[in-house]
C-alpha cells in the first residue's frame, strides 16, 4: 500500500482546522460579550444600591437638620429652601461635605467614599407639610401645591401658600423626600418625620431663689410650697436672706432649705432647646423685647438692664396646659395669673429683686431664680397664695429632641 504524497494538496484537515478555529472564536466572542454584559449589569446594580443607600442617608441627615431648627411658623417656612441640593451648603439642609465624597471638599471625611460615590453624584431633598392634598400619602405631583386644613393645636382653619415648607397644621410632622443619583441611576425615597418630645429636668421646688421677701404683713400664706420645698442660697436667718412673718404661716412648709451650693435650675443646653422651641412656635414666642403675652413657652432674650412688666394682668395658660417663662437676663414684674413656671437665670448676677410678684398676681406651678437674685412676693387676692406649688407644671415641662420616622410611612418612589 502506497502512502500519500506529502506535497499533495488533497485532504480536509485544513478545512476542518479553519472551521474549528472559527467556531472557537465565535464562542469566545459570545462569552466575552456575555461576561461584559453581566459586568455592566453588576455595575448598574451596584450604582442603584449605592444611590438608594445615599438617598436614605440624605433623608435622615435632613431629619437631623430639622431637629436643630424646626420650621414651625411662617418665618421658619420662608427660611426653608424649596429644595436642598448637593451642589452647595444651605441653611436647614443636609451638609454635602458629610455625605458623598463626590460632593465633599474633604472626600476622605465623607460617609460614602466608594468608587461609585466619588464621581457623578447628585442629591436633593424636599420638606413639605402633611396637609391636604398630601395628608395621607406623599405625591411628587402634589408636593408643591398649596395646602389647607385645620390646625390640630388651635382647631382653627389654616392655609399655606405653595409650596408649604413648614408645619402649618401644627401636628409636628413633615414629609421629607430625598432623591439621589449615582452614575445616572436615580433612587427616590420619602418618609414622614415627627418632632419628638424631650422631657426636661427642673428642680421640683415651689421656690428656688437666692433670697426672698414678702411685702404683706397679713395673716395668710403667700408662698405655698406644700408637696415640695422652698430653697434659698443665702444661709442666714436674717431679713436680708428671708424676710417674712413665720408666725403667720406666710411660707409653707415652715422649714426653709438654706443651701449655698444649689445649682442653676437649667443648663446651657436646656436654655438652647427652649430658645429653639420658642423660635419655632406658631406664632413665635421668642422675644428680644418685653412681650405682650406670657402664654406658652416664652423666651425673653433681652439685655441685663431691661426690666419687663406684665402690663395685661391676664390669665396665662391653664392647669391642663401650663407654660414657662424664661428670662436669661433682666428683671420681671408679674401682675397676672400664670399657670406654669417662671425661670430667671439672672446672668447679670444681681443680688437685688430679679422677680417681683405684684399685688393680686399668682403663679400656679413654681419659680426659680439663679444666683443671689431676690424674689419679692406680694399678696394675691383673697385667700389665694401668691406662689402655689403645682406638680403638673413640672410634669409637663418638655422641649423637642430628635425627629423620628413615623411608622409605616417610609417608601421608595418611582424615580422621576
Amino acid at each position: 500500500m502506497r502512502s500519500g504524497d506529502p506535497h499533495s494538496e488533497q485532504g480536509s484537515v485544513l478545512v476542518i482546522a479553519i472551521v474549528l478555529t472559527a467556531i472557537m472564536m465565535t464562542l469566545g466572542l459570545a462569552s466575552l460579550k456575555f461576561v461584559d454584559g453581566q459586568q455592566q449589569r453588576a455595575l448598574e446594580q451596584r450604582q442603584r444600591e449605592t444611590a438608594l443607600n445615599l438617598a436614605e442617608a440624605v433623608l435622615y441627615s435632613q431629619g437631623f437638620a430639622l431637629a436643630q431648627t424646626w420650621p414651625g411658623n411662617v418665618t421658619g417656612g420662608a427660611a426653608m429652601p424649596t429644595t436642598c441640593t448637593s451642589s452647595s451648603s444651605q441653611n436647614l439642609c443636609p451638609d454635602p461635605h458629610t455625605l458623598a465624597a463626590a460632593n465633599s471638599s474633604t472626600p476622605t471625611a465623607a460617609n460614602f467614599t466608594s468608587f461609585d460615590a466619588s464621581t457623578n453624584v447628585t442629591w436633593t431633598t424636599r420638606i413639605r407639610d402633611n396637609g391636604a392634598p398630601i395628608a395621607d400619602a406623599f405625591s411628587l405631583a402634589q408636593a408643591d401645591a398649596a395646602q389647607s386644613g385645620t390646625n390640630v393645636k388651635t382647631g382653627a382653619p389654616y392655609s399655606c401658600l405653595a409650596p408649604c415648607r413648614w408645619d402649618a397644621n401644627g401636628d409636628l410632622k413633615l414629609w421629607v423626600h430625598a432623591r439621589a443619583v449615582i452614575g445616572g441611576k436615580p433612587r427616590s425615597v420619602v418618609a414622614l418625620l415627627k418632632r419628638e418630645h424631650f422631657s426636661e429636668a427642673f428642680a421640683r421646688n415651689g421656690v428656688t431663689t437666692g433670697s426672698f421677701e414678702t411685702t404683706n404683713s397679713g395673716n395668710k400664706t403667700i408662698i405655698d410650697a406644700i408637696g415640695s420645698q422652698v430653697v434659698v442660697r443665702c444661709t442666714t436667718a436674717t431679713a436680708t436672706c428671708t424676710d417674712y412673718n413665720a408666725s403667720k404661716s406666710q411660707v409653707l412648709p415652715a422649714v426653709i432649705v438654706r443651701d449655698a451650693t444649689t445649682p442653676p435650675a437649667m443648663t446651657a443646653g436646656q436654655l438652647a432647646r427652649f430658645k429653639a422651641v420658642a423660635q419655632s412656635a406658631s406664632p413665635p414666642t421668642y422675644h428680644t423685647s418685653c412681650p405682650a403675652s406670657y402664654s406658652g413657652i416664652v423666651y425673653i432674650d433681652v439685655p441685663a438692664a431691661t426690666s419687663c412688666t406684665d402690663s395685661n394682668a391676664a390669665v396665662y395658660n391653664s392647669s391642663v396646659e401650663p407654660g414657662i417663662v424664661i428670662m436669661p437676663r433682666g428683671t420681671l414684674q408679674m401682675k397676672g395669673t400664670l399657670y406654669g413656671l417662671v425661670y430667671m437665670a439672672n446672668e447679670q448676677n444681681s443680688t437685688g429683686a430679679v422677680l417681683t410678684l405684684a399685688a393680686n398676681s399668682q403663679i400656679l406651678g413654681g419659680l426659680a431664680i439663679d444666683g443671689p437674685g431676690r424674689l419679692v412676693a406680694g399678696q394675691a387676692s383673697g385667700n389665694l397664695a401668691t406662689v402655689k406649688f403645682e406638680p403638673n407644671a413640672f410634669n409637663a415641662l418638655a422641649t423637642y429632641g430628635t425627629t423620628g420616622l413615623v411608622q409605616n410611612t417610609w417608601r421608595e418612589l418611582v424615580p422621576d
